[in-house]
């Protein structure tokens, strides 16, 4: 293929992604793997790029002006990441088809990276510069003042352009945007209904406040009926506090992309964040996560947010979130999670002769159900291996649907029929566990065990009552800490028990303690680490066995 004459905002585009590539500009991996992406896709012979389309959406969004802060009504200038975007999204076309190749896009920008301009730009592009009769632009959330975060600033950007609307034909309402020669419309719309009509471009603002997926459906159902064209959902978004939610699970699935993992060509990702690694204190890293760092995003003010930060472990978990884009729960978290994914063995493996002792708690009708077996290693160590067990049609009632329905296509999850817990299985589970490990005993609450604890008694099994009370969880609590800390701790690396690690929270009464949801979020679970615990009490309470002297005869 020829290489295409580039105009200045590709070339600037492609100086971007060489910039982050060589690290000339601090990005996290998700970065520097979207802009990799790019640079390669040049060898590729089954795509185009297209530079003069690049030009024309680049050249529209300059004639718009701010509509928000100290540079309202003044013209847009692009930023090189801004510029990367539109490249990517509006550059890249299928070789035969000269159709867009990029279907779906998710963006995750931090707070103050103009998030809402760039949605309303590409809104408002799509909607009425495409020349596409009818064309449906929608601002989707979960609430309409979320929805109009964007159509509100695409709004004032038409309002503030008399010529450039006069141009299009377009006529301005309080809730829409209408262009007469097309029939084309943008407006905002909210989460509640399934219809998700004919979109053309759907923006799906904010996602991590969605309770489900409703809207994303929806959304994608009726841009599968634009049979022959090339519609465009983006999702654009920050970080949240439900990592079993809706935008969290996307974002792993585009992350899968971007890493090769996954495989899907018609997926565009380019998320900011830290890396796993980065020290959140180090403030050099926060510039990772702010592409716009210096422009909108001022200095002296995101200074502030991480002085108040490193002050307030209140204000910890909201300053990740929205200025790192790092997902947290919003209480203060009781395991650092760094040390948690340094605990992650995946494919451990347990041994049939060394001693083992087993958490259960057992679930409401309509939640998990926990069985976590936690067994001493030759070294002293711990390993922490669950076995999760969630009804199927608690899948058509929780907030964490989409996150469990992946959990258990992975087998992270074991999912039994029927609507209620399915208490049989678990029994089950015990007997072959006991069978196949030196299992020393079970721990229960016991909260709906009784049967449970007398029927496997009765066959020989060692049943434990574990009183959920801070003095039982105490001292466990404190030496868990401390052991993962020391990288005592092992763990099978499940993605639910991974999840559940960064939900549990400490409940201090005094001196004493207990794990606890974070408040006024009870779907966010934490019964797998409450079994793990309560085994991990067990182990340490148990001497280990002396080892006979070794004696040495001359």
């Amino acid at each position: 293929m020829p290489k295409p004459t580039l105009d200045h905002y590709s070339e600037r585009a492609i100086a971007y992604a060489k910039a982050v590539k060589a690290r000339k500009i601090p990005a996290c991996i998700q970065v520097r793997q979207a802009c990799a992406r790019y640079l390669d896709d040049f060898k590729r012979k089954d795509i185009v790029y297209a530079p003069e389309r690049v030009e024309h959406v680049c050249e529209f969004a300059e004639l718009l002006p701010h509509v928000i802060g100290p540079l309202t009504g003044e013209l847009i200038e692009l930023e090189p990441f801004q510029i990367f975007i539109f490249a990517n999204l509006f550059g890249w076309l299928d070789a035969k088809t000269r159709l867009r190749r990029y279907r779906e896009a998710f963006i995750l920008l931090p707070r103050g990276n103009a998030k809402s301009t760039i949605a309303a730009i590409i809104g408002l592009y799509m909607t009425f510069a495409e020349n596409q009769g009818g064309a449906e632009g929608l601002s989707g959330a979960t609430s309409m003042q979320q929805a109009e975060a964007v159509f509100i600033p695409a709004k004032r950007m038409v309002e503030m352009t008399p010529d450039l609307a006069e141009f299009y034909g377009l006529e301005v309402a309080a809730r829409s945007i209408y262009q007469t020669s097309t029939g084309s419309s943008f407006k905002p719309v909210i989460a509640k209904t399934k219809d998700g009509g004919l979109p053309w471009i759907a923006i799906a603002d904010e996602l991590h406040q969605a309770l489900d997926d409703t809207q994303l459906n929806a959304f994608r159902t009726g841009m599968g009926k634009r049979r022959g064209s090339d519609p465009l959902l983006l999702i654009i978004s920050t970080a949240g506090t439900n990592v079993a939610g809706v935008c969290r699970q996307e974002q792993l699935y585009f992350e899968a992309v971007l890493s090769g993992s996954m495989k899907d060509d018609r997926k565009f990702a380019l998320i900011y964040t830290i890396d796993p690694k980065d020290d959140w204190t180090d403030f050099k890293v926060w510039q990772k996560a702010n592409p716009n760092y210096g422009v909108s995003v001022d200095e002296d003010h995101l200074r502030s947010e991480y002085e108040k930060a490193l002050q307030s472990p209140s204000h910890q978990a909201t300053c990740k979130t929205k200025y790192l884009n790092v997902w947290t729960n919003t209480a203060t978290g009781w395991l650092n999670q760094r040390d948690w994914a340094s605990a992650a063995s995946p494919g451990l493996l347990l041994s049939s002769t060394a001693r083992t002792w087993i958490g259960v708690d057992l679930s409401t009708k309509t939640d998990i159900t926990a069985i976590v077996v936690v067994q001493e290693l030759p070294d002293g160590k711990r390993a922490i291996v669950p076995f999760l067990y969630l009804p199927k049609g608690a899948l058509e009632r929780s907030k964490n649907a989409k996150a469990y329905t992946d959990w258990i296509a992975s087998g992270a999850i074991h999912a039994t029929e029927g609507s209620a817990s399915d208490h049989a299985a678990v029994e089950d589970m015990i007997r072959a566990l006991k069978k196949d490990y030196q299992v020393q005993s079970v721990l229960f609450d016991s909260w709906q065990a009784a049967g449970m604890m007398q029927r496997l008694e009765a066959d020989g099994i060692e049943c434990v009552e574990f009183g959920q009370t801070a003095k039982n969880f105490t001292a466990p609590m404190i030496d868990f800490e401390a052991e993962l800390m020391n990288g005592n701790i092992v763990h099978d690396d499940n993605p639910c028990l991974n999840w559940m690690a960064s939900n549990i929270s400490v409940r201090q009464m005094g001196p004493l303690k207990s794990p606890t949801k974070p408040t006024g979020q009870d779907h966010l679970k934490i019964d797998g680490m409450v079994a793990a615990l309560m085994a991990y009490a067990q182990s340490e309470a148990v001497e280990a066995p002396k080892q006979e002297p070794f004696l040495m005869f001359m």
